[in-house]
C-alpha cells in the first residue's frame, strides 16, 4: 500500500481558508492529519465541510480529538477499520498555571484490504458526528494487516509536553511497528518529548525542511514519526503564495509504502 499523507495545522481556519484548501488539493492526498480544526458549536460541521471541499471525508476527531482530526480519500473508506478522537486531558486543565490547552489526538486504522461489508462513510453526511467511525474491519485481519495513522498536537508549553510523554509513549508502543504519527509537535526534532518516542518510532526524514514561522521557516515543528514497518519514500514541505496565507504553519507531506 502506497499513501500520500499530509499533516497540517490549519489555525482553526481563521486565516485564508480558501488558500488552505488549495494547499491541500494540490497534494493529491490519501490521508490528511489535521490540527487546530474549528471548535465550538459548528466546529465539527466546518471541519467536515473543509475536508469534503478537498475531496476527503473526516473519519476521526470531534470533541474528544481536542481539535485533531483525520480525513481520508473516498477510495480508502472501505478500508477504515476504526476512527476515533481520544481526549486524555479534561477541560479543567485550562485553569492550571499558564492556561494550557486540553490535549487529545485522533487516529484511523486502515486495513491492508477492503473491510468485509464496509460501505464507507455516508455521503449524505448523516452519520451522528462524522468523527467517530468504528467499522467491522477486514475478516481475519491481524495486527500486521492494520496501519494506524495518528494526528497529534503537542503542547506549546514544555512542562505540559513532559506530562504528556507517557501517553504518547504508550500509544507508540501499542501501535508500532505499523504506525504513522504526524502533527504539530511544537518542538524541534531533537527536543526531549520527540526523542522520548524513539524507539519504537523514528523520524521519517531527519533532513525535512522547517515549517514555522510560515513566512521564513526556521523551526521544524511539524512532521512525522513512523514505525519500522513503514517505508518512507519522501517527505516534503510545500511552498508558495497559498502556503504563506493559509495558516501560520507550513504543512508536511509524507509519501510512504507499507
Amino acid at each position: 500500500m502506497r499513501l500520500r499523507v499530509m499533516t497540517y495545522n490549519i489555525k482553526f481556519l481563521a486565516l485564508d481558508a480558501a488558500a488552505a484548501r488549495r494547499v491541500v488539493r494540490a497534494e493529491a492526498l490519501d490521508v490528511l492529519l489535521l490540527q487546530e480544526t474549528p471548535r465550538w458549536v459548528l466546529g465539527r460541521w466546518r471541519t467536515r465541510a473543509f475536508a469534503r471541499s478537498v475531496g476527503l471525508e473526516v473519519v476521526a476527531g470531534g470533541i474528544a480529538g481536542r481539535a485533531c482530526a483525520v480525513a481520508v480519500a473516498p477510495h480508502l473508506l472501505t478500508q477504515v477499520v476504526e476512527g476515533r478522537g481520544v481526549a486524555f486531558e479534561p477541560r479543567w486543565v485550562r485553569f492550571r498555571t499558564g492556561w494550557p490547552t486540553p490535549r487529545g489526538y485522533a487516529y484511523v486504522r486502515l486495513a491492508r484490504r477492503v473491510a468485509d461489508g464496509a460501505s464507507g462513510a455516508d455521503p449524505s453526511g448523516t452519520e451522528p458526528s462524522g468523527t467517530d467511525v468504528p467499522r467491522p474491519g477486514a475478516r481475519g485481519a491481524g495486527p500486521d494487516d492494520i496501519l494506524t495513522l495518528v494526528s497529534v498536537h503537542f503542547s506549546a508549553q514544555p512542562p505540559s509536553r513532559a506530562l504528556h510523554v507517557p501517553v504518547y509513549r504508550a500509544l507508540a508502543a501499542r501501535e508500532a511497528p505499523d504506525v504513522v504519527v504526524g502533527g504539530d509537535l511544537n518542538e524541534n526534532p531533537r527536543g526531549p518529548s520527540v526523542v522520548a518516542l524513539q524507539p519504537p518510532l523514528r523520524d521519517a526524514d531527519p533532513a525535512q525542511a522547517p515549517t514555522q514561522p510560515v513566512d521564513a521557516p526556521r523551526s521544524r515543528l511539524d512532521g512525522f514519526l513512523v514505525g519500522d514497518a513503514v517505508t518512507v519514500r519522501s517527505v516534503h514541505v510545500p511552498d508558495g503564495p497559498d502556503v504563506l496565507v493559509g495558516s501560520d504553519h507550513r504543512p508536511a507531506v509524507l509519501e510512504l509504502e507499507w
